[in-house]
């Protein structure tokens, strides 16, 4: 069972290795084989799969969390391009802690890279169930301060 599943992921893998390349010629494509065999194999030796379970109510909530957070990001890029065209005074960096709904590291991790995926703000820490954030301007500061984002994601947390 183990094996198969091993097996599979090395074949999703290699099936998005190929969207992806856009190169399919043999020594590409065994060079692509190869490593994607490598990332499963580091990933099974470093036990990651067995850290944490994923229940399957993941398969329907990361989806629609990832299109609210591409409507954020670009809402985010309109903000920051308005700002770096606009006066030079529409820039008020300011740090924000945010405290996170959900504390599984599988949520954090999530929360983090969301924040830092936004254009306009960057996660500077995690510590605890808090993290500091970077912000170009006190009003995205407040916004993410207000916990949109942090519920959003507790929502998507399995645990």
């Amino acid at each position: 069972m183990r094996l198969l599943r091993l097996v599979l992921a090395v074949i999703a893998l290699f099936l998005v290795w190929l969207l992806w390349g856009g190169l399919y010629k043999t020594p590409v494509l065994q060079l692509g084989i190869a490593s994607c065999v490598l990332v499963i194999w580091l990933t099974h030796r470093m036990a990651l799969p067995d850290q944490e379970t994923h229940s399957w109510a993941l398969s329907y909530r990361v989806p629609l969390y990832w299109f609210w957070l591409a409507g954020q990001m670009v809402v985010s890029n309109l903000q920051v391009l308005r700002m770096v065209l606009g006066p030079l005074s529409a820039l008020s960096p300011t740090i924000v802690e945010v405290e996170a709904k959900a504390s599984s590291k599988f949520a954090l991790t999530l929360l983090g890279n969301s924040i830092t995926l936004t254009p306009g703000t960057l996660t500077i820490n995690i510590a605890d169930n808090t993290l500091t954030a970077h912000c170009l301007t006190t009003a995205t500061a407040r916004e993410l301060g207000e916990g949109a984002m942090a519920r959003r994601v507790a929502a998507v947390d399995p645990d």
